[in-house]
């Protein structure tokens, strides 16, 4: 714990989160390969919006500042997101 301590090592927090939303994004790609075969702008915009909420979500909880009102609002504005999305390029 006192090599991870998001307040005093702030460095180890960011690379975390750069590390992981590599990670999310890769998987992202992969998942859409392997289902549809072709990527495409729509699926691009899919991949960098989820990857955005589940980073905020964790950054949110690792701060123990997430309630339940926080959540339903970032669920909320994600879900708008990809409707926008879905409706923009068809």
């Amino acid at each position: 714990m006192a090599f991870t301590s998001p307040v005093k090592n702030i460095s180890w927090a960011v690379a975390f989160f750069i590390g992981l939303g590599v990670f999310l994004v890769s998987v992202g790609y992969t998942m859409v390969y392997l289902q549809a075969g072709v990527m495409r702008p729509q699926y691009r915009l899919r991949i960098a919006i989820i990857t955005i909420f589940i980073l905020v979500l964790l950054m949110f909880r690792s701060a123990q500042s997430l309630s339940w009102v926080d959540g339903l609002v970032l669920v909320i504005i994600t879900l708008g997101l990809l409707f926008y999305t879905s409706r923009r390029s068809a």
